[in-house]
């Protein structure tokens, strides 16, 4: 299926998981955003009203006053009057459009300005949602697609607020009163008027249920190219280096394509809607006039010239709001498929939460115990079987292994990234279950193989590791973890900006300021993913240097790759296939002969080989 598919199976699962049961649910909770607002909403739906409302007055001035009054003079009236009421006519209705025009004003500022802040309402939701989410959320989740839905999706669903929310009252109420007007003007060109709308409303049904899937496929698909996008950004290092632009391009050009396609049904299914509908009024206004003249040469009582003007302005009006509902119809399915994907994520609910009532863990120090743990990450295959292990504090426990063998995922259950299936994880006697993750993770560090620094400057990554930090404690940080030799003689300093993962630093340079972050976290319990392998020698002294300093007096786990760095631990456990084979010092396990002896030895031939 390749890399993309695999993709697009994975974020289909995750929708289906959480989509909401139908479109009338996804409508309410849409208006639920709008709760808060209701003076907003308010002065928009009035400024919507007086402008559809306002507008019913001209065509009874025209048709009644100056057509039979004014032109025709069916009263019989003498030509000063006739002048005076044209002019009181035409005055009229200036001050008319002159109102429905400053509404207008009032209601495309108070619209826009609400569809901003319920934008603005929306991702933060959102935003406050994924960080709440559990670490497995993002395993099974790609960047690029998650930040389509706070985004893309979200900007689609401010359409709704902006172009739909109060038009839907204000259009239904101007509807009722032009049918008022016309059955008491004309009852025979009223019914006619009416024709189309039947056929209108079923054409919009129709519609609707046809559309729906298409626009969530096309949102779906454009999430899909944002997590090519953001994966190929990240990645083009290896693409340069492999020399796969070309592969990349083709691929990219393949997801647009399909994304194209999906646009072109429904551009093609609402391009065939909206014509549809067009013909049907023009129709409709056809027969008015057909009928109205008919009545008129027949002299049917109550029908004039005047009568005619007035259903003829009126029909233009009448189908307006018709055609406006057919358009928001449109704007708002587009709004529920972006809205179902931005629930979706609201909705998901962390894996990892704080039990009701748990307490915060107080001050400990440090002692960490494995009892009787299994874990998986949720397939039938244990990842962890058994472990059992027992850190006193100040201890530094080593886990090596070969690959796949667990030692990560031993870590992650410390902080509980993760829970257990069975078994549990005591601090100080605590299981962790029981307290609370920020209580939890306050007294736990990591220094990881794969360094993550924000963009942004040394000083803002720093103190990461405590908001409230002093500029001395940054300094006495960055010393202890000898990053400050190297920031003092950049340009700015601390106020060196370092770039998006920090790719203005070398390997080091990024492992020594991780270091500093953790330092002035001060935790009781620190977890070293040792990552030396990879920076030249210089570096690789100044960093082992630097978590010495960070291991003093802490319970430290160490994942080792290069067993030469943990003979001083006091306790080295291996694992094999997830469960611990060896526990003890590096002189005992050496001197068992077993699998990390087998370890060692081959890291002490390569090395010879090496040199």
């Amino acid at each position: 299926m390749g890399r993309n598919g695999v993709s697009i199976k994975l974020m289909a699962g995750i929708d289906e998981k959480h989509k909401p049961k139908n479109k009338r649910q996804a409508f309410l909770r849409l208006l639920e955003y709008l709760a808060p607002y209701k003076k907003a909403v308010s002065i928009g739906v009035i400024a919507n009203l007086w402008m559809g409302l306002v507008v019913l007055a001209p065509p009874l001035i025209y048709g009644k006053n100056i057509t039979d009054r004014v032109i025709l003079n069916h009263l019989g009236e003498s030509g000063p009057a006739r002048w005076r009421l044209l002019l009181i006519s035409t005055a009229a209705q200036i001050i008319l459009y002159g109102s429905s025009s400053f509404m207008v004003w009032v209601r495309m500022k108070t619209m826009h300005i609400l569809g901003e802040r319920i934008l603005v309402d929306i991702r933060k939701q959102v935003y406050a949602r994924l960080q709440t989410l559990s670490l497995s959320y993002f395993d099974r989740s790609q960047t690029g697609e998650i930040m389509s839905r706070v985004t893309n999706d979200s900007e689609v669903v401010e359409e709704f607020v902006t172009h739909a929310a109060d038009t839907l009252v204000s259009d239904a109420i101007r509807l009722a009163a032009m049918c008022i007007i016309m059955f008491y003007v004309c009852k025979t060109l009223a019914l006619i008027s009416l024709l189309p709308v039947p056929i209108i409303f079923v054409l919009a049904l129709t519609f609707s249920r046809k559309v729906r899937p298409i626009y969530r496929k096309v949102r779906e698909r454009l999430a899909e190219i944002n997590a090519k996008v953001q994966e190929n950004i990240s990645g083009i290092r290896v693409i340069k280096a492999f020399a796969r632009e070309e592969h990349e391009e083709t691929n990219f050009e393949n997801d647009i394509e399909a994304f194209y396609d999906m646009r072109v049904r429904a551009i093609g299914l609402w391009t065939r809607f909206f014509p549809t509908i067009d013909f049907q009024v023009r129709t409709a206004s056809v027969i008015v006039w057909a009928v109205g003249a008919a009545m008129i040469l027949h002299n049917v009582a109550g029908v004039t010239m005047g009568t005619l003007i007035i259903f003829t302005m009126y029909l233009g009006m009448f189908y307006e709001p018709v055609r406006s509902l057919a358009t928001i119809n449109d704007t708002i399915q587009r709004s529920l498929a972006a809205a179902e994907r931005i629930f979706e994520v609201i909705d998901e609910q962390p894996q990892i939460e704080d039990v009701e009532g748990a307490a915060d863990l107080p001050r400990v120090q440090g002692r960490v115990e494995f009892d009787h743990v299994n874990f998986s990450y949720g397939g039938d295959e244990e990842v962890l079987n058994d472990i059992c292990i027992k850190a006193e504090p100040g201890q530094i426990v080593a886990l090596v292994g070969r690959s796949g063998a667990g030692k990560t995922s031993i870590v992650n259950l410390i902080p509980r990234f993760y829970d257990p299936i069975s078994g549990r994880i005591l601090v100080d006697g605590f299981d962790v279950k029981y307290v609370t993750q920020a209580s939890l993770r306050g007294q736990i560090a990591m220094v990881l193989q794969d360094t993550f620094l924000f963009n942004g400057t040394v000083r803002e990554n720093i103190r990461y590791g405590k908001l409230d930090a002093t500029e001395e404690e940054i300094i006495q940080a960055a010393n202890a973890a000898n990053a400050a030799e190297f920031i003092e003689v950049m340009q700015d300093g601390y106020d060196t900006e370092i770039g998006e993962r920090g790719i203005k630093l070398s390997g080091g340079q990024k492992q020594r300021l991780a270091i500093a972050r953790a330092i002035l976290a001060d935790p009781r319990i620190l977890i070293l993913d040792e990552a030396t392998s990879s920076v030249d020698s210089e570096s690789e002294y100044l960093i082992h240097r630097a978590m010495d300093r960070l291991m003093e007096g802490r319970t430290t786990f160490v994942i080792a790759h290069r067993l030469s760095t943990i003979k001083h631990a006091d306790q080295i456990i291996t694992l094999e296939k997830g469960s611990v084979s060896e526990v003890g010092d590096h002189k005992t396990l050496v001197d068992q002969d077993g699998v990390y002896a087998q370890m060692y030895e081959m890291q002490f031939k390569l090395n010879d080989e090496n040199q």
